[in-house]
């Protein structure tokens, strides 16, 4: 059975972006040597689903990222982005369980959430999240995008895994209760 499952760096204290939308502050911590289980991560997905600030955030900073999966853009304006046409790249809205079942049925492997913080929340509280790979950053922010707003977390999840890195991150592996 496919999984929902996001991956994503936070701040030590619970920001996701920095002011200003700023994500550019965890950049530090890619490194060719290590890639923290990306690959496998993409490996075992049969496509994306990500809110359209993060598309946007994309956009402007990786115009021309080659979409190794089918990524669907959760947008209520589509037409935003006309013009806009990368080989598999969708814009989808719509009820968001609805999307999220449409999206599972024409695609083998997980779903990837890549991004975004208003959609995460909204997935967690509907309870269409089935796994977190968090990557935990020795940062304090002070301020910006907060990755987790009402969604209750440690009532959802149990962690299954931990990992410290060299880097200075430390990988939370959690999976929703059953």
């Amino acid at each position: 059975m496919s999984k929902t499952i996001f991956y994503g760096v936070m701040s030590l204290d619970g920001y996701i972006a920095g002011e200003n939308e700023d994500m550019g502050w965890a950049e530090k911590y890619l490194s060719p040597e290590e890639d923290y289980g990306w690959m496998e991560l993409i490996q075992s997905c049969g496509a994306v689903l990500m809110g359209r600030k993060t598309f946007e955030f994309e956009l402007k900073n990786a115009p021309e990222l080659d979409r190794i999966l089918p990524t669907y853009v959760l947008t209520e304006q589509p037409l935003r982005f006309d013009g806009v046409h990368t080989q598999n790249l969708n814009f989808i809205g719509g009820d968001l369980r609805e999307v999220v079942e449409s999206i599972k049925a024409k695609h083998s492997g997980h779903l990837f959430i890549g991004g975004g913080a208003m959609l995460l929340d909204t997935l967690l509280v509907m309870g269409l999240v089935d796994e977190l790979r968090l990557f935990l950053a020795p940062d304090l922010l002070g301020g910006g995008t907060k990755l987790f707003k009402g969604s209750k977390i440690k009532s959802q999840f149990s962690l299954i895994q931990s990992r410290q890195y060299d880097s200075g991150l430390m990988e939370m592996r959690l999976e929703k209760k059953i």
